[in-house]
Order: C-alpha cells, then structure tokens, then sequence
C-alpha cells in the first residue's frame, strides 16, 4: 500500500480536492478557447494547391499575414500549455482510485506540455512564415523547402505527441467507464476525439479549400478540448458525491487489509 500511495500522490494532498478540480477544468476550458482562437488564426486563410503532402499542410500560407501567424502560434503556445495543467483534474479524479492509470496518464501530461506547445503549435506558425517567404521568392525553392520543413522539423514532434496523447485518452476513458472517479460511467463520453467531430463536419460543409473551412478544420482539436473540458465542468459531482466515492474507496481499501 506505501508503494502505490507513493505512486498516486506525486506531491498532490488530498487528490479529490473537488474546488481545485474545478478550478482546473475552468482554466482547461478557457485555455482551449484561447488555443482555438488561434487555430482559427493560423487556419484563415484560402488555400492553393500543394504539389505535396507537406505543401498541401501549408497551401494557406501565403494567404495569412504575418500577424495572423504570430498572434495565433503565440495564442496556441500559451493555451496548449494551460490545458496541459488543467488535465491535472482529470489525473485527479482518478488517482485515488486507479494508481496506475493516472501513473500514466501523468506520463501522458508531462509529454503534452513538453511536444504540444512549441512543437506542435508555435512551431506551425513559424513553418508556415518560412514557407510563405520561400513561396514568394521562388516557387521552385519553396517546394523543394517544403518537405524537409515538414518531414524534418513538423513531423517528429507530432508522431511523438501521438504517443503520449493516445494512452492519455485511453486511460480516461477506461477509468470513467469502469466508475472510478466520482463522475457517472456515461461521462466517459467527454472526450477529445468524439468532441472534435463537429469541427470537421462544419469544416467539410465549409468547403475545405476555403478560408472558413480551413480555419475550422484547424480547430478540430481545440473543439474537442473544450467539449472534455466543458463537459466534465458543467457535470461535476456534488461535494456530496465526492464525500461518498472517498468513503467508498475507504472501506474498499480497508476490506483489501482484511484479506
């Protein structure tokens, strides 16, 4: 028991502190309208055709200015950074109960603020400026630019990013499915991937290739950010039912001594 106590604690007293919880998924909320924000930013712009995989990720390029990209990396920057932190509620929630859950979805936070913020946010706002000047220069060198800009600098990040995040979205599901947070198992629901559905279908009705549509496409994860966030605020349990589910893991815990 020392051990596992040693593992869920990591410094945080009194995990189900239920004002700190939702003070974190308050702030998880404003941080992803703020990173939405500037998704919609570095996403407004028509596109033009790209000869590449890599070039088609940055055909709205030419059509931003350079404060859209600067103002929208920064606004990312600083909110990705914020929702990192405020997934310590959802860590929270669970690390009472499921130790090695929230061991790795712990894990799974400390690799979304280390990738998330520069690696896969700012970092599209300084690709896309670099594509954009190579494009007016010369459109030769700009294709042949785009691929090692991607491939080289854009590409590592997110694959790795992947790899925490994934198990992160897993794991919630699992502990809320199987009851063990103080929230109902239908809250299981509020995640990421199902929250972002709506941006894509809206960015698909758009039109893609327009400058609406390409913002909203841009956005498709800070819609589902805040569909998680937002969700799991406006459902929150009562004190009471956070009194009860630390009672319940009281006498679950002392029937296991017993045995």
């Amino acid at each position: 028991m020392r051990r596992e106590n040693a593992m869920n604690t990591i410094g945080i007293n009194h995990n189900l502190d239920r004002p700190r919880i939702k003070k974190l998924l308050t702030i998880g909320l404003f941080a992803s309208v703020l990173t939405g924000a500037g998704d919609f930013l570095l996403g407004y712009g028509d596109s033009i055709a790209g000869g590449s995989i890599a070039a088609s990720v940055m055909a709205s390029a030419p059509n931003l200015t350079d404060w859209q990209l600067i103002a929208g990396g920064l606004m990312g920057f600083f909110g990705i950074f914020l929702e990192g932190l405020a997934c310590f509620a959802i860590y929270r929630l669970m690390a009472d109960a499921a130790p090695k859950y929230a061991h790795l979805y712990r894990a799974g936070i400390f690799g979304y603020i280390w990738l998330a913020p520069v690696g896969c946010h700012l970092n599209v706002g300084i690709l896309n400026m670099a594509y954009k000047y190579l494009l007016l220069a010369d459109e030769t060198i700009a294709s042949r630019a785009a691929l090692p800009l991607f491939y080289g600098f854009g590409m590592p990040v997110y694959s790795l990013l992947v790899l925490f995040w994934l198990p992160m979205m897993v794991v919630q599901f699992k502990a809320f499915a199987r009851g063990l947070t103080p929230y109902p198992a239908k809250a299981k629901w509020f995640t990421v991937l199902l929250g972002a559905v709506p941006a894509l279908l809206l960015c698909v009705l758009a039109g893609p290739g327009t400058a609406l549509g390409a913002a909203l496409g841009t956005m498709f994860l800070s819609f589902g950010n805040a569909f998680m966030f937002g969700g799991l605020l406006a459902t929150l349990p009562s004190q009471e039912r956070f009194s009860e589910f630390e009672n319940e893991l009281l006498s679950s815990k002392s029937e296991s001594r017993k045995l």
